[in-house]
């Protein structure tokens, strides 16, 4: 007897099963394709976050309590908000030197939100007094996509040390620098957290002209005048 071939039912639910095979594959494939497409796009995402979150830091800790003469006296440029924060700082362009205004501030386009960074050079007492900017100006988008930002200002008050967090800093009231500046947001940054926030420790918070009190100054004038009169003994 001769072996029995297939019958037509039988070779339409073959190729119905191996349709269904290679689509079940290539879903699989696809998918997998489409994982390692967002795998590296969140990679990229966590780099540049990363990497704009160096970059303020950096800066933060670099801000410099410029002082500055007015009519009220000795003040120190320094503007902040809970959107916004502006600050004087060594410049990262060789070409210029000395010192640059930077700000950080939100901005809003065709309903997506990002926080950007101005720098303008060179800093003048006269321009920072008066809230305009240096003739070399350049903005750059930092922070893409962000929902909300928030900063904060740690004020410590003499002399008990009492530490409180303000979200509004004036340097021409307070003379002075924070002691720490907080930064918080909202946004999808891939692998990062959803909330995140630094805090950034000012090192350098008081002009060098208020570095040396009244009082202080009042008495070493007064040892250097003993020291005179016992030369002259």
């Amino acid at each position: 007897m001769h072996p029995r071939g297939f019958t037509l039912l039988e070779l339409i639910i073959s190729l119905a099963i191996m349709s269904l095979i290679v689509v079940v594959v290539s879903a699989a494939f696809n998918l997998g394709l489409d994982a390692a497409d967002r795998g590296e796009f969140r990679a990229l995402e966590n780099q540049r976050a990363r990497a704009a979150l160096t970059q303020i830091a950096r800066q933060l800790k670099s801000a410099y309590p410029l002082a500055m003469q007015t009519e009220k006296g000795t003040t120190v440029y320094f503007t902040g908000d809970a959107n916004e924060v502006s600050f004087v700082a060594s410049t990262g362009r060789p070409e210029v030197g000395g010192l640059e205004k930077i700000t950080y501030f939100l901005r809003e386009h065709e309903g997506r939100r990002g926080l950007w960074m101005r720098t303008s050079s060179p800093t003048l007492p006269a321009d920072l007094i008066n809230d305009r900017e240096g003739p070399l100006r350049q903005e750059t988008e930092i922070l893409p996509d962000v929902e909300s930002i928030g900063w904060e200002y740690l004020r410590i008050t003499q002399p008990r040390n009492k530490e409180e967090w303000v979200k509004k800093w004036n340097g021409f009231d307070e003379q002075q620098l924070p002691a720490v500046i907080r930064l918080s947001w909202r946004a999808p940054l891939g692998q990062l957290p959803h909330e995140w926030y630094i805090e950034v420790p000012i090192a350098v918070r008081i002009p060098q002209t208020e570095l040396l009190s009244p009082t202080a100054g009042s008495n070493r004038a007064r040892r250097r005048s003993a020291r005179a009169a016992a030369r002259e003994r």
